[in-house]
């Protein structure tokens, strides 16, 4: 996703494939529609904002040094610095209203994430299925071990009595994210302790965001560890046997047509569709454990890969959107999840010694288990800690595609939505004890 540079007028500057004076000429038309108001807050121009705002932080976080490599990247100042337009009134509110209809409303972000999911269990040979999704599982329950200990230990470094940090720290920023985690997590802690939910969730989402962005920075410190010890990373492989022996289908060159491509999306939508459908009306709790429609689309994905039942063609299709998505369009949709889910006034607010102590340790107590576990399971160190450490200690959805964006492992995401999922449903299942045990 490097920016190319043409010898003579700068305005040939290329951003991600858009001219600048294109990029320069978007910026004009939605500048002067918002201060006109002619503009209207619809689909076309919500994109725009974000083609102009993504692509503008993509470029310069991209290409800062130390930031580029070790903080995360256009990746993360793309997150941060959209959030900051909206704190500072440079995106109006109703251009804000836009984009968030756009990602909560009318799912941007789902598809986004349904593409990527797709692509990355279907790309995994099905010698390697089992053994991955064997060894996966316990490395995040592992790290889940560590980060719960270390957050701990930070609480006695800043003079927070264990119990403090279990509910208000640990829990909130293992949970599975907002709206899979807090929320419900809020609710349960108010049946427990006969309070507000409000009161938990208040502060326990202030809490998650600075867990979040710990976890970016050290996805992109892992991407700059993994390039100077090689030994360490699978660029992008899990397991260090499928980065070793690539199979036939890899090498093969497929040809991808327009046709192929529509087949690529409507392969990814069906699985999704096929997921919500399964998690919001067939089966949406196994006992009383609530099971994220996510969790049974990795699983379908999973069952039918095993049975070889998606024909190679739909395969190499669906690998193609997510390779466009990945490589022009990432920007875009980090600048929504920027507007739409971060809330730079409150993240600035709840930099605290304690946040930051206490977060920081339940963060990287996550990333030691599964690094280390890794070696038990035959996995790569870097990939383990990024997609089962680090995205099990995020805000979800949108906080696993900024850690896999940051630390350039997107092709993770299959991996990581496991342990968003499952570790979160896993912590959201323990929270009603650890309440009924701690919070009264």
């Amino acid at each position: 996703m490097e920016a190319k540079h043409s010898k003579g007028n700068s305005l040939t500057l290329n951003l991600f494939g858009l001219p600048l004076w294109a990029w320069l000429a978007g910026l004009a038309i939605h500048a002067f529609g918002t201060m006109t108001n002619s503009f209207h807050v619809n689909f076309i121009g919500s994109i725009l904002l974000l083609f102009v705002v993504g692509f503008s932080f993509g470029k310069v976080g991209d290409s800062l040094p130390i930031w580029k490599d070790y903080l995360g990247g256009g990746s993360l100042l793309t997150s941060l610095g959209a959030s900051f337009l909206v704190s500072q009134g440079i995106i109006t509110e109703s251009a804000a209203t836009g984009v968030r209809t756009l990602f909560d409303t009318s799912g941007m972000l789902a598809f986004f994430i349904a593409v990527i999911v797709t692509s990355s269990i279907l790309s995994i040979n099905k010698k390697f299925l089992a053994k991955a999704i064997g060894g996966f599982i316990p490395l995040v329950l592992v790290g889940t071990l560590c980060a719960f200990i270390l957050a701990i230990i930070g609480g006695l470094i800043v003079g927070v009595p264990y119990k403090e940090v279990i509910i208000n720290y640990a829990l909130p920023i293992m949970g599975g994210g907002n709206g899979a985690g807090a929320i419900p997590m809020s609710q349960i802690w108010g049946q427990v302790t006969h309070k507000d939910p409000k009161i938990w969730y208040s502060s326990a989402i202030a809490i998650l965001t600075i867990g979040n962005v710990f976890a970016i920075l050290i996805g992109a410190l892992l991407n700059g560890v993994g390039k100077k010890m090689p030994k360490w990373t699978g660029n992008g492989e899990l397991m260090k046997v499928q980065a070793t022996q690539k199979t036939a289908r890899v090498k093969k060159v497929n040809i991808v047509s327009i046709e192929d491509a529509a087949i690529g999306i409507f392969t990814a939508l069906a699985f999704y569709g096929l997921g919500n459908l399964i998690g919001t009306e067939i089966l949406p709790k196994i006992g009383p454990f609530s099971i994220h429609p996510y969790a049974y689309m990795i699983i379908l994905l999973i069952i039918v890969n095993w049975l070889d039942i998606i024909p190679e063609g739909a395969k190499a299709a669906v690998k193609k959107v997510n390779d466009f998505i990945l490589g022009k369009l990432l920007y875009v949709f980090l600048a929504g999840v920027g507007i739409t889910y971060t809330d730079f006034n409150e993240l600035v607010q709840a930099l605290t010694l304690q946040t930051i102590v206490i977060s920081l340790f339940t963060v990287i107590g996550s990333v030691i288990g599964c690094w280390f576990f890794a070696k038990v399971v035959n996995f790569y160190e870097v990939e383990a800690a990024i997609a089962g450490g680090l995205c099990h200690v995020n805000r979800g959805g949108t906080g696993t595609l900024e850690v896999l964006s940051a630390s350039n492992r997107l092709n993770l995401m299959s991996y990581a939505q496991l342990a968003t999922r499952l570790g979160g449903a896993f912590i959201l299942m323990c929270a009603g004890f650890i309440f009924e045990m701690l919070a009264r």
